[in-house]
């Protein structure tokens, strides 16, 4: 029997890099953000502070979740996928948001854009599924012993 398991390490840096990796990329989404919501409200240009508190926010966020939805559901994509593709289509739901010109959308869009790309990388890289087998289970302590 193991105490230490040969893995944990592994899993560790992958947990370690799964949550920079996410709080980077929500910080990066949260001045994109901030920048679109100001396009779009037609609001002052942001302030230093706006930018700050937005990544912050969006960083820590993504930092908390990025882990938890690649290790539930994301388990078999690429680990710069997990990352790269969802914020890709957050981005573009925003872009979109502001095409449209709906303040509201904003909101709504960016959301939605990142659900898509969850579901479009759990859809694409799918768990295998294993059949049970039609075979009866081999008992140990009926065997015949010599």
């Amino acid at each position: 029997m193991e105490f230490i398991d040969p893995a944990l390490k592994t899993r560790r840096w992958l947990k370690f890099g799964l949550t920079i990796a996410g709080a980077l990329g929500g910080a990066a989404f949260g001045i994109v953000l901030t920048r679109l919501g100001k396009i779009v409200t037609g609001a002052p240009p942001a302030t230093l502070a706006n930018y700050a508190w937005n990544a912050a926010a969006f960083g820590v966020t993504a930092g908390v979740v990025s882990p938890v939805v690649a290790w539930a559901v994301l388990r078999r994509v690429p680990l710069w996928r997990t990352v790269v593709e969802p914020l890709a289509y957050a981005v573009a739901g925003g872009a979109a948001a502001v095409v449209i010109g709906v303040p509201v959308l904003l909101v709504v869009m960016p959301p939605v854009g990142l659900a898509l790309g969850f579901a479009r990388l759990a859809r694409r890289y799918k768990e295998p599924r294993s059949l049970l087998s039609t075979r009866p289970a081999t008992d140990v302590t009926s065997r015949v012993r010599d």
